[in-house]
C-alpha cells in the first residue's frame, strides 16, 4: 500500500485519509466544446488534497465505456463523465453494479441529468462541486438488456434524437429544428403497451420511460420521475393535432406536461412496447433504430453517484 500521509502511523487512517482515485472521461467532441480547457479548470478547482486524478479523453463512439472498464481495473474509485448524456450512458453502463462510482461534468448540449442532479451547466462551477459531493445510491433502466440512466424514448423525441445523431451542429437552436422536421415528418402508430399487470392499446405519438424527471434545457417530460424509487415514469403523449405537441413546450418548463388531455402517465417496473415494423429509440439521449418488441426493466439501486450537496 502506498503511503500518502507518511507522518500519519495508523496504516488504517493513513489509508482512509488518503486522496481518492478519479478519473476524468472526456468527450472533446461533445456539446458546445466547452471542455477546451479542461485540464486547466481541473488544476484550478479540483481539491488536490482529496483527489488524485487522471484525465483520459475519448477517440470514438464506445470508447468512454472502455475507459470507465479500464478505471475500473486500474482501481479508481471515481469515475468522472466530461459530456452530455450520451457520455455519461457509456461511462455508467459500465459501471452498474459495481462499487465505482460516477460523477458528472456537464459538457453536453442539454444536460439533462446533470441539470437535475444539482451540477449546473457551468464546467468549473461543477468541478467545485465535485470535492464535496455525496454518494447517493440510484436507480438504473434497461431496454432490451441495454442500459440508461435518465431517459429513454420510443417514436417522435427518438426520431429528433435519429436525426441529430452524427450532426457537428449542437445546442439549443439545432435541438429546436430537428424537432420541428420530426414533428412534421412522424406519424404517431398504435401500440401495444404492457405496464406490470395493465395493459394499452393507443395510437401514440411519443413514449417516454423515464427513471429521471427530465431532457436536456430544462424540459420536465416526468415530473413525478425520481431516480431511486424502484420505479419507472411512463409518459404517452397520444394521437393530437401537431401543433398541440408544440404549444404544450412551455408546460414542460413549470412541470404540468400531466394535465395535456393527450398525456397520460403511469408507474411501472416493467414495460413492454409492440409495434410493427422499425422504432425509432433513444436511450439518455442517443437515438438508433430497433425493429421487434421493446423491453424496458428497472435495476433498482444500481448505480452510485455523487450527488453535490445543496448550499
Amino acid at each position: 500500500m502506498r503511503e500518502s500521509h507518511p507522518v500519519i502511523k495508523n496504516e488504517l487512517l493513513a489509508y482512509l485519509l488518503r486522496p481518492q482515485r478519479i478519473v476524468f472521461i472526456v468527450n472533446p467532441k461533445a456539446g458546445t466544446n466547452m471542455q477546451k480547457h479542461f485540464r486547466e479548470s481541473v488544476d484550478n478547482h479540483l481539491n488536490h488534497k482529496k483527489f488524485e486524478y487522471g484525465i483520459w479523453f475519448t477517440e470514438q463512439e464506445g470508447h468512454a465505456s472502455e475507459l470507465a472498464k479500464k478505471a475500473l481495473e486500474e482501481g479508481y474509485e471515481i469515475v468522472v463523465a466530461v459530456g452530455g448524456d450520451g457520455s455519461i450512458n457509456e461511462v455508467a453502463s459500465a459501471l452498474v453494479g459495481t462499487e465505482a462510482i460516477v460523477g458528472i461534468i456537464p459538457a453536453g448540449s442539454g444536460n439533462g441529468l446533470a441539470m437535475h442532479l444539482g451540477y449546473g451547466r457551468d464546467i468549473d462551477s461543477a468541478i467545485k462541486k465535485l470535492n464535496t459531493a455525496e454518494v447517493k445510491t440510484i436507480d438504473c433502466g434497461t431496454m432490451n438488456g441495454r442500459p440508461f440512466i435518465n431517459i429513454a424514448g420510443v417514436g417522435f423525441d427518438g426520431l429528433v434524437s435519429n436525426l441529430m445523431k452524427g450532426s457537428h451542429w449542437r445546442g439549443f437552436l439545432p435541438y429546436f429544428l430537428k424537432s420541428v422536421e420530426a414533428g412534421l415528418r412522424y406519424t404517431p402508430r398504435e401500440c401495444r403497451i404492457e405496464l406490470d399487470d395493465k395493459t394499452l392499446t393507443l395510437t401514440c405519438f411519443a413514449i417516454s420511460i423515464a427513471n429521471g424527471p427530465m431532457y436536456g434545457y430544462n424540459f420536465q417530460i416526468a415530473p413525478d420521475a425520481q431516480l431511486d424509487d424502484g420505479l419507472f415514469e411512463v409518459v404517452i403523449l397520444k394521437d393530437a393535432p401537431v401543433w398541440q405537441y408544440f404549444a404544450a413546450v412551455p408546460s414542460m418548463l413549470n412541470s404540468k406536461i400531466y394535465e395535456a388531455d393527450f398525456v397520460e402517465h403511469y408507474a411501472a417496473r416493467r414495460v413492454k412496447i409492440s409495434v410493427d415494423g422499425e422504432n425509432h429509440v433513444h436511450l439518455d439521449g442517443e437515438g438508433m433504430v430497433v425493429e421487434g418488441d421493446l423491453y424496458f426493466e428497472m435495476k433498482p439501486a444500481a448505480l452510485k453517484v455523487l450527488v453535490p450537496t445543496k448550499p
